[in-house]
């Protein structure tokens, strides 16, 4: 079902918060992550997390990276390098050791949904992946850190110390994204949404 978008009462960033918040909690409820972030899995079960978030954010930095390059697309104005993850995926790797997985068949697909994404989709999991890190990815680096005696030096992908204060950058971010007015962006926006909470709740469920 698709929501009913009225730009008129309510800014679209709560719109998109509030009519994608049952994927999300859905995602937030899967049981892997749920027993990753109380201490019930192991730090192996980090690594295979992260084996599977590498082409995901690899795929979001690369088309990120060519939305702006090519100019004109709606997604510029978002693009901020100091978000950008894959070179800190990597080099947590390298300072662990530890092997990187091939990637699941959900995680193809997730990773081929955002290459090929049009720009409002591309936005949406722009938004989803990194306005989440700098909110609850806050948390999982904290508490893999507390569980699995995972050092600082291992943790770059939470570490977002580069941004003097995240919440101002998350604040401004919500403004500019009331500034997509176009209702059929907005609703290509809000489903792409859905559809990537959907698929972080698929990647869970198939590491579980």
């Amino acid at each position: 079902m698709t929501a009913t978008v009225d730009t008129q009462q309510k800014a679209f960033s709560e719109i998109a918060r509030e009519a994608t918040r049952a994927e999300h909690e859905a995602a937030e409820n899967e049981t892997f992550i749920g027993q990753l972030m109380s201490g019930k899995r192991s730090e192996a079960d980090y690594w295979r997390l992260l084996s599977q978030y590498l082409p995901i954010y690899a795929a979001l930095d690369e088309a990120m990276d060519r939305a702006t390059e090519s100019g004109g697309s709606i997604v510029e104005r978002f693009h901020d390098p100091r978000f950008s993850r894959t070179a800190a995926i990597r080099a947590d790797f390298a300072a662990s050791g530890a092997p990187i997985d091939p990637p699941l068949p959900v995680t193809e697909r997730y990773a081929r949904r955002i290459l090929e994404a049009e720009p409002a989709a591309l936005l949406a999991h722009h938004y989803l992946r990194y306005l989440g890190d700098l909110s609850g990815g806050q948390a999982i680096g904290a508490l893999v850190a507390r569980h699995y005696g995972i050092p600082k030096g291992q943790l770059a992908m939470w570490d977002f110390s580069d941004i003097e204060s995240p919440k101002r950058i998350k604040d401004a971010y919500r403004i500019q994204l009331d500034t997509l007015t176009d209702p059929a962006q907005q609703e290509e926006f809000l489903a792409e949404a859905r559809a990537g909470y959907l698929l972080a709740g698929e990647l869970f469920n198939a590491l579980a």
